[in-house]
């Protein structure tokens, strides 16, 4: 088991015990990285005994995990595609907005981690295959609806970390970016490949001198 989920677990505790959340968080995270790393070792989770609830699978690629015990509150949504390498297409972005909205009117949620089920890789940015099958209003419509998710995701009134273990590229990137934290391993590898086919990041260009 790697590191980075308990350290991120530790992490999304603090915030939970704390009044002041996000002022706490960022005062005390280099000491939290730390601690967590060094707890790791002696943690009960070393020996498989973490106990999790699955609350629901959202959509055939996107699970919402909810943890208990001393991690109640905790909300984990796992990213599931690994045919596609976790690349975003309607069935994983309704899945994600599903996600958000029904943690956002949880009362019970304090914290929310976003990672992936898929080794070495978190999320590869948008489905191109797929784009390639929509219509000009259809990419309109989806590019409109990845870039409101990710708003909403940035808007969430709770904590919100990204844990990355493997690559980050395009519109995975700017789901990080949308979280308020990320915690990183070894392997991470961030980059907007878009960028090479003249997309701006965050917009699709449909119309050369269009509206």
């Amino acid at each position: 088991m790697s590191p980075l989920p308990y350290m991120a677990r530790s992490l999304t505790n603090h915030c939970r015990r704390n009044s002041k959340p996000y002022l706490s968080l960022y005062s005390t995270l280099g000491n939290l990285s730390k601690q967590a790393e060094n707890k790791f070792n002696s943690h009960p989770c070393r020996k498989n005994s973490f106990r999790s609830l699955i609350l629901q699978s959202i959509s055939q690629s996107v699970k919402i995990e909810r943890l208990s015990d001393s991690d109640f509150g905790i909300i984990e949504v796992k990213l599931d595609r690994p045919e596609a390498k976790n690349a975003i297409g309607k069935d994983m972005l309704s899945g994600l907005r599903n996600s958000l909205e029904a943690i956002n009117v949880d009362s019970s949620a304090n914290v929310v981690m976003i990672s992936s089920s898929v080794p070495r890789v978190f999320c590869a940015g948008a489905d191109l295959k797929e784009r390639r099958t929509m219509s000009q209003s259809d990419t309109r419509a989806f590019v409109n609806s990845l870039r409101s998710t990710f708003t909403f995701l940035e808007g969430l009134p709770i904590p919100t970390i990204a844990v990355i273990e493997g690559d980050a590229l395009g519109g995975g990137l700017e789901m990080a970016l949308s979280c308020d934290l990320r915690i990183c391993g070894e392997a991470a590898v961030f980059g907007l490949p878009e960028t090479g086919l003249a997309i701006i990041p965050g917009f699709v260009v449909i119309d050369i001198g269009g509206s």
